[in-house]
């Protein structure tokens, strides 16, 4: 779809905005304005990542946002949706998939008010691309806190592995988004010298919000590490408790199969008194064995 966004009055260049284009789409506003091939080629290809380049009488900006429509995934691909900004003399061209809410937002926000330069349009699309990305920052820091609340009580830990190790991947596709995001935004200083305190204030919430994905990433990791370790260290209860069955009546399991051979020869077998020493031994090793355990705190 073609469309030309409305801007206030008295600002000197147009907005023309494509969403999901078609061939015939991009072929006309290559022809209209001028496009080189490799800008249109930026244009058409999808799996790009944030990037900043310089063309002869153009400037190609390559953005990625949160996608606010499918919030499930862990890939960049799945996570975000590409926006593209086309910069030249007079207009200013973007591209994307689908229409996006903080798109919207920003395209409502320009339309109104006093003229905008182009500078100033380009850095309120990169704020609201940046801000989407706290939303989902929110919501990984509330599950990483819920899940850490129930980490000592959860019967199946794998499970909240599983949720961690999900987490952990879409904070770091989101820190590595921020930080390609930050690496573009860097040659604008240039272009927008009249609007340093806005740029700044765009590159300072970027740097924010990659801190942010980069504290949550460390803290999933230290959850799956955490949760391991407590996984291991159920497993070493319950083979400690089977340990201690078994050093009581292995000894009582020896006397007892040393004493069911049957031989003739066998004393013990023929004495009257045989049968209740036998049991008198087995009760004084076990007695013996539970004081050995208690003396060194292993019945704890």
């Amino acid at each position: 779809m073609l469309r030309n966004l409305p801007l206030p009055e008295g600002s000197t260049f147009t907005w023309v905005d494509l969403v999901d284009p078609n061939a015939a789409e991009m072929a006309e506003v290559a022809d209209r304005y001028g496009l080189h091939p490799a800008a249109v080629r930026d244009l058409l290809n999808q799996p790009h990542l944030p990037k900043y380049e310089r063309l002869p009488g153009q400037q190609l900006l390559i953005l990625r946002a949160y996608d606010e429509v499918a919030k499930r995934g862990d890939t960049i691909q799945a996570m975000t949706r590409r926006l593209v900004v086309l910069m030249m003399e007079g207009a200013i061209i973007t591209v994307h998939r689908r229409e996006q809410p903080f798109f919207a937002e920003a395209a409502q926000r320009a339309a109104v008010g006093q003229a905008l330069r182009p500078e100033q349009l380009v850095l309120s699309l990169c704020a609201k691309a940046v801000a989407s990305f706290d939303e989902p920052l929110r919501e990984s820091e509330e599950k990483l806190d819920q899940i850490e609340a129930a980490l000592f009580h959860r019967k199946l830990p794998h499970q909240g592995i599983r949720q961690v190790y999900g987490l952990k991947r879409r904070c770091a596709v989101i820190k590595r988004t921020l930080g390609r995001i930050t690496t573009a935004l860097g040659p604008l200083k240039e272009q927008a010298r009249d609007d340093q305190g806005l740029l700044a204030d765009v590159v300072e919430e970027a740097d924010r919000l990659h801190t942010w994905a980069d504290e949550l990433l460390e803290s999933a990791t230290h959850l799956m590490n955490l949760e391991i370790n407590l996984a291991s260290q159920r497993t070493n209860e319950v083979m400690r408790v089977l340990t201690i069955f078994s050093a009581f009546f292995l000894p009582l399991t020896f006397i007892a199969g040393v004493y069911g051979m049957n031989f003739k020869r066998m004393p013990e077998l023929e004495h009257r008194l045989g049968y209740p020493l036998v049991i008198g031994a087995m009760l004084l090793t076990a007695l013996a064995i539970w004081a050995w355990f208690r003396r060194k705190g292993w019945l704890r």
